[in-house]
């Protein structure tokens, strides 16, 4: 690759880019281009933009504001939340304009009228993925371009490997002089393959756009807020209900839920639908009963009276080869699988077994959509898509290498029986001491660490529930232990991850914080500052029962005990916590309400005063922030791996390097080859976590204890 030349207005000269200088450039203009992102909140969902302009012109992404002349609102980088209309819409390119309806000046970031990018670029890119979250700015993210097209954010789009998805659509894609080049479109499975409407394809139609005119027909339907955003299975629901009353008497498993009701998805109550009154014409797809693990083809159950019952098979086999051809992974044994008929299965007791599927009525897809958030638009790959290559080439790596070098020593990759890498191992200490992700290893018995292409026993000394980090021994003399970093690194900061086949370069992509479990993560959802009461329900029932309570809050000041029951709020029942939620969001911090709570056989009035939530309050589990939590993992999904245990942590620093869970363990480094954190989990297609090295020495020295104890 030819190097790269700039003309970059920050410091006014040209220079060759390096590493140091691109972590020079995107942690100085971070600030800035967060600053000038916003949230579009409309019809109950969110999308994102960008200000171009002083007087509050904003541009954005047309399956955002749909049509013209809406009404919406857009939340600031500074919380404030300014009622907007929107003008031009251009589905033909995904690209439109909308104005806020409030005086200015407003933070603004310039915008490219031609074409002045180019492949290999590097591109910042920003937004709310997931809609924006209370307490946290609009994260950055690093990629590079690999198309550079100018007329549309479906064909001749610019495509990046700078990660976005729901949530995104609409945000800005920045050159490193800080111009808007592009406006986040759509997707596809692929991490690497990121799509924007280049800025040329709007500025062709800036007039008829700044005009309100509407341009094409929207590239997927959009479902009223109601349906979208409340029930969007309400029929299939109604069908469910009446073939229930219909044939309980007939099936114990819908007379159980008649007697016990409990909420199903759709995919269940397809099921029973299935069951109780199959549609004959509704399309088939071959069954033949096996159930197996998500990465090795390794049977872990049967269906009763399918073929695969009836044959020799019996769950723990491994099957290796289908149809005399050898197999490694569930997928390419399910795809041999799907397109049916006989198929002839070895297994690796040595036995072959022939298999005829049953016809069975295929499983319904059902796509989830995203609550709160307005869906990116995921189209798969054509032939031409192609993301950039994992690293540029030598004029950018040569630092890197250096520091990859330094690590081969000190990242060692941990194995189970067959040989399969599960995560890795950071040396903290020459005597063989290694810090790991747990949750990866916690339930293998015969665990290796692999040094210098010997394999060698691993201990499992102690275990820290709360970061997922083991501290691991192997008798190995020789290692290397790193270096520790104990600065917290900034927004923008370009680190590395050692270890892999290729260096795995990103940046930090907003202020370190704790990552809430699934459902925990709120949204900004009001006008208002939301009101804070300060306590916590319990994820497994709807009846508003406290779990806990947030220490200094108006809970707390008044008085609530964990396990009182909210039965009463300013005078209305309260029977869940939706229904509580929705009575709180109408008042206001500062506001004092009266509250019946039932303790034991008591019932107890309180008056508590309600107060401004803080950022960093846990909140309560809300439904539509897991239903939200789940779509994204399940989008994130399609582009590789997660780590199983990705949520819940409460301190870590926030990253977009694309990491294997079999990565994780590893170090996190800085451009001086020393570690920030440790990587703990792949979590989405545009986050990545690590513990910090601040956090890190309280539980390595607590760990070591318990293993002088153990």
């Amino acid at each position: 690759m030819k190097t790269l030349l700039f003309f970059l207005s920050l410091i006014g000269t040209v220079f060759s880019q390096t590493p140091k200088d691109l972590d020079r450039i995107v942690r100085k203009l971070a600030p800035d281009l967060v600053d000038a992102t916003v949230a579009i909140i409309v019809n109950g969902g969110s999308g994102s933009g960008v200000i171009v302009s002083p007087e509050g012109l904003v541009i954005t992404a047309a399956h955002v504001t749909n049509d013209p002349k809406k009404q919406m609102k857009v939340l600031l980088s500074d919380g404030r939340e300014l009622p907007a209309t929107s003008l031009g819409v251009d589905h033909e390119t995904d690209g439109a304009l909308l104005q806020i309806n409030a005086p200015g000046p407003f933070p603004f970031r310039p915008y490219v009228e031609t074409k002045t990018y180019k492949v290999d670029d590097w591109v910042i890119a920003t937004g709310h993925p997931g809609g924006p979250v209370v307490g946290r700015p609009a994260p950055v993210r690093l990629g590079r371009i690999s198309e550079a097209g100018t007329k549309s954010g479906f064909s001749d789009a610019i495509t990046s490997s700078a990660m976005v998805i729901s949530g995104d659509s609409g945000g800005p894609l920045y050159n490193l002089k800080g111009e808007v080049i592009g406006i986040n479109s759509n997707i596809s499975g692929s991490w690497r393959i990121n799509k924007h409407v280049p800025l040329p394809s709007i500025v062709a139609r800036w007039d008829a756009l700044i005009a309100g005119e509407a341009f094409g027909r929207p590239m997927q339907p959009q479902q009223e807020a109601e349906d979208l955003f409340n029930e969007p299975y309400a029929k299939l629901r109604e069908r469910f209900e009446d073939a229930l009353n219909k044939h309980s008497e007939n099936d114990p498993e819908a007379m159980a839920l008649l007697k016990k009701p409990r909420l199903l998805d759709p995919h269940h109550m397809q099921k029973f639908i299935d069951r109780w009154e199959p549609d004959p014409e509704a399309p088939k797809s071959p069954q033949y009963g096996l159930q197996l693990e998500g990465r090795a083809p390794r049977i872990t159950s049967i269906v009763p009276n399918s073929p695969a019952a009836k044959s020799e098979l019996i769950p723990g086999d491994v099957i290796t080869e289908v149809n005399g051809k050898l197999v490694s992974r569930t997928t390419d044994l399910a795809l041999v699988l799907r397109q049916g008929g006989k198929v002839s299965l070895t297994i690796n007791r040595g036995k072959t077994v022939e298999l005829k599927p049953m016809e069975v009525i295929a499983r319904k897809h059902f796509p989830q959509p995203v609550a709160g958030v307005i869906d990116m638009i995921v189209i798969e790959p054509t032939d031409g898509d192609k993301g950039p290559d994992q690293m540029p080439k030598k004029d950018f790596t040569g630092a890197l290498e250096l520091i990859q070098e330094k690590f081969k020593n000190s990242i060692i990759p941990l194995k189970n029986e067959r040989g399969k890498t599960l995560v890795s191992a950071t040396v903290i200490h020459e005597i063989g001491q290694l810090i790991t992700k747990a949750s990866e290893i916690a339930d293998i018995e015969d665990l290796n660490a692999t040094v210098n292409g010997k394999d060698y026993p691993v201990t499992i000394m102690a275990i820290d529930e709360i970061t997922d980090l083991a501290l691991i021994n192997i008798d190995v003399k020789g290692l290397a232990p790193v270096s520790w970093e104990p600065k917290e690194p900034k927004v923008g900061q370009l680190l590395i991850t050692p270890g892999g086949k290729t260096i795995l370069v990103g940046v930090i992509t907003q202020p370190a914080r704790n990552a809430p479990k699934k459902g925990y993560e709120l949204n900004h959802a009001s006008e208002r500052p939301s009101a804070y009461l300060g306590v916590t329900f319990s994820a497994e029932t709807s009846t508003p029962v406290i779990e806990t309570i947030e220490l200094g809050s108006p809970a707390d000041k008044i008085g609530i005990l964990e396990g009182d029951q909210i039965i009463q709020f300013e005078g209305f029942p309260v029977s869940t916590v939706e229904a509580l939620a929705e009575l709180l969001t109408k008042r206001s911090p500062g506001e004092k309400v009266e509250i019946l709570i039932k303790r034991g056989n008591e019932e107890v009035k309180v008056k508590p005063i309600l107060d401004v939530r803080p950022a960093t309050a846990a909140g309560s589990f809300d439904r539509q922030a897991s239903q939200r939590d789940g779509r994204l993992s399940e989008l994130s999904a399609r582009g590789g791996d997660l780590s199983q245990r990705r949520d819940n942590f409460p301190y870590v620093l926030y990253h977009d390097q694309p990491l294997s869970p079999r990565l994780t363990g590893t170090p996190l480094v800085n451009l001086q080859g020393e570690v920030v954190g440790i990587n703990i989990a792949r979590a989405m297609r545009h986050r990545s976590l690590a513990i910090p090295t601040l956090k890190l020495d309280r539980v390595i020295e607590k760990l070591r204890a318990e293993a002088l104890d153990n």
